[in-house]
Order: C-alpha cells, then structure tokens, then sequence
C-alpha cells in the first residue's frame, strides 16, 4: 500500500518527543538523554511537531530531525507551525524563514538564526515529505486534535501532496466565506486593525468577520482540526502568542469515544503550574489534571508538549535559561515513562 498523510506504524516501542520551536539545545540535551540508555539506543523517536518558530535556532533543529529520519532512526509528523510555513501564512515568531516578521519579530525572539535562500525551498520540500498522523497497532499520534472526520478525509491523500491539500480546503474555505462578503470583511478588518492585532495594550474591537472567518476554518478544515486543534468561539477576544484573538481550544479530549491511547502535542502544558491561571492561558485546561497525568473521557489522551517554546520569555528577560519551567520531554512507549531534557524520568499516571 502507498504511503498517505496518515501513516501507519508497525508496532513497537517508540520515544515520542514533544513540540521543540527552534530550541536546539533542549533537543541536543534530550537526545544525549536517550542516548545514554543503552535499551534506548535503537527505538524510534517520532517527533510530534512544531519543530520551529519562536525559539533560537529552527534551521538546526529541523536538520537535526531530518537526519535522523534519513538514518532511519525517526519520524516526525506535522503541526501547525509547518503547516503556516507551507501556507505561506508569515505568523509570529516565524520571522527566522519570512522576510516580512523579522522585524516585528526582533523584539520578542532575537537573536535568532535565519534561513538561508538556499535552505528555504529545502525545508519546505522536507515538510511535505511529512504525513499528519501516525496510527500504530493500539497507539494514535497527532498534533492537536485526533478528529474522525478528519482523519477519514486525509486518510488516503497519498503523501507528499500536502500542498495540493492546503491549497484545495484554502479554496473551499474561501469559497464559503464569500457568502455575505466574509472573506473581503475578514481582509478589510486585518488590514484595518493590523497594528493594533500585535498590541496588547491598545486591543481593536471584537472584529466578528474575523472571528467568523477563523471559527468557519476551526470547523471544516481538517487539517486545521488535526494540527490547531478543535475550537469554538470566544465571548471575548484574548491576547496570547502576541496577537489578539476570537477562537478558544477545547478539550477535545473529554469527548472522545475512542479508548485507544493518543498523543498530542501543541497545547503548552506545564510542568509546574502557575498559581494563578490566568496567568498562562492555556493552563486551564489542564488545571485539574496533574503535570504528568493521562486525561479525557478515559484517560486515553497525553499531551507531551511542556513548553520550552516558551523559554525566548526567559531569555528576554534573563539574558539566559539556567533552571527553567519551560522544559521538553519524551514518552517512552509502551512504558508510558517520560525523560526530561533535564535527566529527569517519571512515570505517568
């Protein structure tokens, strides 16, 4: 059978590493970690997505991962940060590839290495070498959401057509929201409110065309679905990854029928919890569920991401990351035991 975008997987024990954002350090100190076991030496990484943007140096981890996917030894999966690139959607913290963030980029971000004209359309074509899910025998693997819907229309999209997909639901997006002039309200009010989108202290009204326009993708897109999660309107616009915005994530999970076990990526777990929610947006919903705990319906669902696309904050602020909250990890399966890129190991409950 041809590969698709939705790959299936032999069973065996893996290591499922979780989002890295250009944190090549982190993802140099967890490798050394695995390597150090020699039981380990041989397993499979899969790495779950979002290998770049925000952090210092997304060129070197993507070669990092592409090496070790052509030793054979790895395979990664998209998220939504690659699936922006491949869009050509320049959002922040993407200033390292786009001409046009490095600018607005700068204050948050630097220093950070920038591809070269030459490494562009490499990356690009190793993206769309990449399929969106694994499915192995008693094991699923997605960035965000494991939808069936969507899992069915992608399922036999052959891999490497990842652009001709982009490019098709795009259009269908598009097509929907000319009905009662969605689309040119959406670009009329991104245009309109651009500079005040990016600022947290002087936020633009509650801009519905854009809110509509974001939830229609949330809805229908299942590439959206599968690599940015299922989500649903807010009451109130919010400001999280400097900008400000009109769609929430759900727990996806706590209604999820399938008792098979998945793991997901991409929704900014902490190790250590904030003592004030609001503090980290996303924490809710995670705020009664311990840091290293199974969840949903029936405790069939494990985010890996512990947020070290968060440590450019640290460094903003410190000038460096010595002891850090924000912390990358790996799952050992079927042990269902995590390593730290900091030594540490623990089991999940």
């Amino acid at each position: 059978m041809n590969p698709t975008l939705v790959h299936n997987l032999a069973e065996q024990p893996l290591a499922i590493i979780g989002d890295i954002h250009g944190e090549i350090q982190a993802l140099d100190a967890l490798l050394d970690q695995l390597d150090r076991h020699p039981e380990l030496k041989d397993r499979r990484l899969i790495f779950i997505g979002d290998l770049c943007d925000r952090g210092p140096d997304s060129v070197a981890v993507i070669q990092r991962v592409r090496d070790l996917i052509d030793q054979g030894r790895a395979l990664a999966i998209l998220g939504n940060h690659e699936i922006n690139l491949l869009a050509h959607d320049a959002k922040d913290g993407s200033g390292w590839f786009f001409d046009s963030r490095e600018t607005p980029d700068t204050p948050h971000y630097a220093p950070f290495t920038r591809a070269t004209a030459t490494q562009r359309p490499e990356i690009r074509d190793f993206f769309c070498s990449l399929p969106l899910a694994i499915r192995m025998p008693g094991l699923r693997i997605v960035h965000a959401a494991w939808d069936p819907v969507s899992i069915d229309a992608i399922a036999r999209v052959p891999l490497g057509n990842i652009l001709e997909l982009i490019h098709d639901w795009d259009l269908r997006i598009q097509q929907m929201a000319e009905k009662n002039d969605l689309r040119a309200r959406y670009i009329a009010e991104r245009e309109r409110w651009a500079r005040e989108l990016e600022d947290p202290d002087n936020p633009p009204p509650y801009l519905d065309a854009v809110a509509d326009f974001e939830s229609l993708q949330q809805r229908l897109n299942p590439i959206k679905r599968m690599t940015s999660g299922i989500e649903a309107r807010s009451a109130q616009p919010f400001y999280s990854g400097h900008r400000w915005r009109y769609s929430d994530r759900i727990a996806w999970w706590d209604q999820d029928p399938d008792p098979t076990p998945v793991v997901i990526g991409h929704y900014w777990r902490l190790f250590q919890p904030p003592g004030n929610p609001d503090a980290w947006r996303y924490s809710r919903l995670f705020q009664h569920i311990a840091p290293t705990a199974w969840h949903g319906s029936q405790r069939q669902a494990y985010c890996i991401d512990y947020s070290v696309g968060a440590r450019w904050s640290e460094r903003r602020q410190q000038g460096h990351v010595s002891t850090t909250r924000y912390r990358l990890a790996a799952l050992l399966w079927p042990e269902r035991q995590l390593i730290f890129d900091d030594g540490q190991e623990l089991p999940t409950t």
